[in-house]
Parts: structure tokens; sequence; C-alpha cells
């Protein structure tokens, strides 16, 4: 909800809706994966920054990834963006987001 309050408060081009819309798959997607594949890398101080490192480039470049619609604004650009990327990056979270096991709230 707050990312469509975004969209509309910034103006009524495609590209606002489009952006803020693939954000909060990437975030849901970021959050799910975090819980199940952090724990893994723990172990030591090496692994943990090699993780910390890894997830923030990840970051970046989809953060990139989804903020060009900001520029281009219209449907059609955007869609021939898209288009040149085959929408991997959404399928890629998506297919993560559905298949990746939700973690198991701990027992206290």
């Amino acid at each position: 909800m707050t990312y469509f309050l975004s969209a509309t408060w910034h103006g009524f081009y495609p590209g606002y809706y489009g952006c803020f819309m693939s954000m909060t798959l990437f975030l849901m997607t970021s959050r799910k994966l975090r819980r199940v594949v952090r724990p893994l890398f723990l172990g030591s101080t090496a692994v943990k920054m090699f993780y910390d490192a890894l997830t923030t480039i990840c970051s970046l470049l989809l953060i990139n990834y989804a903020s060009i619609q900001l520029c281009l604004l219209s449907f059609d650009r955007n869609y021939e963006f898209y288009r040149y990327f085959y929408c991997l990056p959404h399928i890629i979270c998506l297919v993560i987001y559905i298949f990746c096991p939700s973690p198991k709230p701990k027992k206290e």
C-alpha cells in the first residue's frame, strides 16, 4: 500500500507505478530470502563479510534496475527496456519468492 501511495504522489505516469510495484516484489523476496539464507553465512567473519558484500551489490543492481522506470516514465519505453533484459530479475525474484521455504517461527 505504501508503494502504491508513493507512486500516486509522484504522478500518473506508468513508470512510477512500475517502479514502486517492482520494488515491492524485490523487497518481499529479499526479506524472505534473507531469513532463510543469512543464518548459513554467520559461521565466520570472512564468510559474513562476503555475504554482506554480495547482498549489497545485488540490492544496488535491483534498485537501479527498477528505478530506470522513473526516468523512462512511458509504458512503451519501459516495455522496451525490460524486453531487453527478458524481465529476468522480475522472474527470478518471483520464482524465489514462490519456491523459497518460509522460515519457521522460533519457539520460545
